[in-house]
Protein backbone atom coordinates (compact mmCIF):
# COMPACT_ATOMS: atom_id res chain seq x y z
CA UNK A 1 0.00 0.00 0.00
CA UNK A 2 1.30 3.61 -0.89
CA UNK A 3 -0.35 6.39 0.30
CA UNK A 4 0.63 9.88 -2.25
CA UNK A 5 -0.39 12.84 -3.51
CA UNK A 6 -2.63 13.36 -6.54
CA UNK A 7 -2.01 14.29 -10.11
CA UNK A 8 -4.28 15.67 -12.78
CA UNK A 9 -3.33 11.77 -14.42
CA UNK A 10 -5.01 10.43 -11.62
CA UNK A 11 -8.46 12.09 -11.74
CA UNK A 12 -10.23 9.79 -14.36
CA UNK A 13 -9.97 6.98 -11.66
CA UNK A 14 -10.86 8.91 -8.33
CA UNK A 15 -13.79 10.13 -10.33
CA UNK A 16 -14.53 6.97 -10.98
CA UNK A 17 -14.12 5.83 -7.34
CA UNK A 18 -16.18 8.70 -6.02
CA UNK A 19 -19.09 7.72 -8.72
CA UNK A 20 -18.80 4.08 -7.64
CA UNK A 21 -18.90 5.23 -4.13
CA UNK A 22 -21.56 7.86 -4.31
CA UNK A 23 -23.77 7.67 -7.26
CA UNK A 24 -26.15 10.75 -8.07
CA UNK A 25 -24.54 12.65 -4.98
CA UNK A 26 -21.06 12.40 -6.61
CA UNK A 27 -18.54 15.18 -6.66
CA UNK A 28 -18.14 16.36 -10.32
CA UNK A 29 -14.55 15.73 -12.00
CA UNK A 30 -14.30 19.50 -11.58
CA UNK A 31 -14.46 19.65 -8.04
CA UNK A 32 -11.59 17.45 -7.66
CA UNK A 33 -9.86 19.11 -10.86
CA UNK A 34 -10.23 22.59 -8.26
CA UNK A 35 -8.63 21.15 -5.24
CA UNK A 36 -5.72 19.84 -7.65
CA UNK A 37 -5.14 23.39 -9.08
CA UNK A 38 -5.55 24.65 -5.92
CA UNK A 39 -3.72 22.59 -3.27
CA UNK A 40 -3.18 19.22 -4.44
CA UNK A 41 -1.34 18.25 -1.07
CA UNK A 42 -5.25 18.33 0.30
CA UNK A 43 -5.97 15.60 -2.56
CA UNK A 44 -4.25 12.19 -1.64
CA UNK A 45 -4.97 8.65 -3.62
CA UNK A 46 -3.94 4.58 -2.15
CA UNK A 47 -2.32 2.52 -4.20
CA UNK A 48 -2.73 -0.92 -3.75
CA UNK A 49 0.74 -3.46 -4.06
CA UNK A 50 -0.09 -3.47 -7.77
CA UNK A 51 -0.10 0.79 -8.16
CA UNK A 52 -3.38 0.72 -8.93
CA UNK A 53 -5.35 3.83 -7.47
CA UNK A 54 -8.09 1.85 -4.64
CA UNK A 55 -9.08 5.02 -3.07
CA UNK A 56 -8.90 8.60 -2.10
CA UNK A 57 -9.07 11.24 0.61
CA UNK A 58 -9.86 14.68 -0.74
CA UNK A 59 -9.41 17.09 2.66
CA UNK A 60 -9.36 21.56 3.00
CA UNK A 61 -7.23 23.59 5.24
CA UNK A 62 -9.37 26.81 5.62
CA UNK A 63 -8.93 30.25 7.13
CA UNK A 64 -8.60 31.47 10.47
CA UNK A 65 -12.19 31.73 11.62
CA UNK A 66 -12.99 33.42 15.40
CA UNK A 67 -9.56 32.33 16.28
CA UNK A 68 -9.54 28.97 15.42
CA UNK A 69 -8.14 27.36 11.90
CA UNK A 70 -10.55 24.92 10.59
CA UNK A 71 -10.33 22.65 7.76
CA UNK A 72 -12.00 18.96 7.60
CA UNK A 73 -12.24 16.02 5.14
CA UNK A 74 -14.34 16.83 2.52
CA UNK A 75 -14.66 13.17 0.83
CA UNK A 76 -13.15 9.72 1.12
CA UNK A 77 -13.98 6.72 -0.55
CA UNK A 78 -12.54 3.40 -1.26
CA UNK A 79 -13.32 1.53 -4.17
CA UNK A 80 -15.63 -1.39 -2.80
CA UNK A 81 -13.56 -4.06 -3.38
CA UNK A 82 -10.74 -3.02 -1.53
CA UNK A 83 -12.59 -1.84 1.20
CA UNK A 84 -11.73 -3.53 4.82
CA UNK A 85 -8.31 -4.04 3.88
CA UNK A 86 -6.64 -0.68 5.65
CA UNK A 87 -6.97 1.65 2.90
CA UNK A 88 -9.88 3.98 4.31
CA UNK A 89 -7.98 3.94 7.72
CA UNK A 90 -4.34 5.22 6.11
CA UNK A 91 -5.87 7.50 3.84
CA UNK A 92 -7.53 9.11 7.01
CA UNK A 93 -4.15 9.24 8.87
CA UNK A 94 -2.72 10.58 6.03
CA UNK A 95 -5.28 13.05 5.14
CA UNK A 96 -5.07 14.31 8.87
CA UNK A 97 -1.35 14.71 9.50
CA UNK A 98 -1.65 16.96 6.07
CA UNK A 99 -4.49 19.07 8.06
CA UNK A 100 -1.84 19.09 11.05
CA UNK A 101 0.79 19.82 8.86
CA UNK A 102 -1.33 23.34 7.38
CA UNK A 103 -1.98 24.24 10.86
CA UNK A 104 -5.60 22.79 11.19
CA UNK A 105 -6.68 23.08 14.55
CA UNK A 106 -10.12 21.85 14.08
CA UNK A 107 -11.37 19.58 11.85
CA UNK A 108 -14.68 18.64 10.69
CA UNK A 109 -16.55 16.24 8.12
CA UNK A 110 -19.97 14.58 7.85
CA UNK A 111 -21.51 11.38 7.28
CA UNK A 112 -24.56 9.57 6.68
CA UNK A 113 -26.26 8.54 9.91
CA UNK A 114 -26.52 5.25 8.52
CA UNK A 115 -22.66 4.61 7.47
CA UNK A 116 -21.58 2.89 10.77
CA UNK A 117 -18.60 1.63 9.49
CA UNK A 118 -17.31 5.14 8.75
CA UNK A 119 -18.55 6.54 11.81
CA UNK A 120 -16.35 3.68 13.40
CA UNK A 121 -13.84 5.12 11.62
CA UNK A 122 -13.62 8.52 12.11
CA UNK A 123 -14.27 7.80 16.22
CA UNK A 124 -10.97 5.81 15.84
CA UNK A 125 -9.44 8.84 15.24
CA UNK A 126 -10.87 11.16 17.59
CA UNK A 127 -13.99 12.47 15.44
CA UNK A 128 -17.35 12.74 17.68
CA UNK A 129 -20.52 13.53 16.93
CA UNK A 130 -21.39 17.24 16.69
CA UNK A 131 -25.02 17.90 15.49
CA UNK A 132 -27.27 16.11 13.70
CA UNK A 133 -28.11 17.57 10.01
CA UNK A 134 -31.12 16.86 8.98
CA UNK A 135 -32.07 16.00 5.26
CA UNK A 136 -28.19 16.37 4.28
CA UNK A 137 -28.25 13.37 1.79
CA UNK A 138 -31.84 13.62 0.72
CA UNK A 139 -35.19 13.93 1.73
CA UNK A 140 -35.21 10.65 4.48
CA UNK A 141 -31.16 10.77 4.83
CA UNK A 142 -29.69 12.44 7.54
CA UNK A 143 -26.44 13.64 8.23
CA UNK A 144 -24.06 14.11 10.88
CA UNK A 145 -21.19 16.43 11.81
CA UNK A 146 -18.60 14.99 13.00
CA UNK A 147 -15.59 17.36 14.94
CA UNK A 148 -11.83 16.73 15.99
CA UNK A 149 -10.00 18.73 18.10
CA UNK A 150 -6.45 18.93 16.20
CA UNK A 151 -4.83 21.42 19.27
CA UNK A 152 -1.78 19.70 20.74
CA UNK A 153 -3.49 19.60 24.27
CA UNK A 154 -6.89 18.10 23.34
CA UNK A 155 -7.43 14.33 24.22
CA UNK A 156 -9.00 13.95 20.96
CA UNK A 157 -5.86 15.28 19.29
CA UNK A 158 -3.98 11.93 21.19
CA UNK A 159 -6.37 9.92 20.66
CA UNK A 160 -6.33 10.37 17.10
CA UNK A 161 -2.76 10.28 16.65
CA UNK A 162 -3.33 6.73 18.18
CA UNK A 163 -5.81 5.40 15.97
CA UNK A 164 -3.58 6.76 13.05
CA UNK A 165 -0.38 5.06 14.22
CA UNK A 166 -2.10 1.59 14.62
CA UNK A 167 -2.63 0.17 11.59
CA UNK A 168 -2.36 -3.24 10.27
CA UNK A 169 -0.30 -4.91 8.25
CA UNK A 170 -2.11 -4.51 5.13
CA UNK A 171 -2.31 -1.18 5.94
Amino acid sequence: MRIRTCTLRDLPRVVRIERTSFGQEAYSVTTFLAHVLRDRRGLLVAEDEEGRIVGYALSRAGLRWLGVRRGGITSIAVDPPHRRRGFGRALMAAALDYLRDSGVEEADLEVNVGNRAAQSLYQAFGFVQSRLLPHYYGLDENGLKMVLDMRPSSATHRAAQAGGAHRSRNG
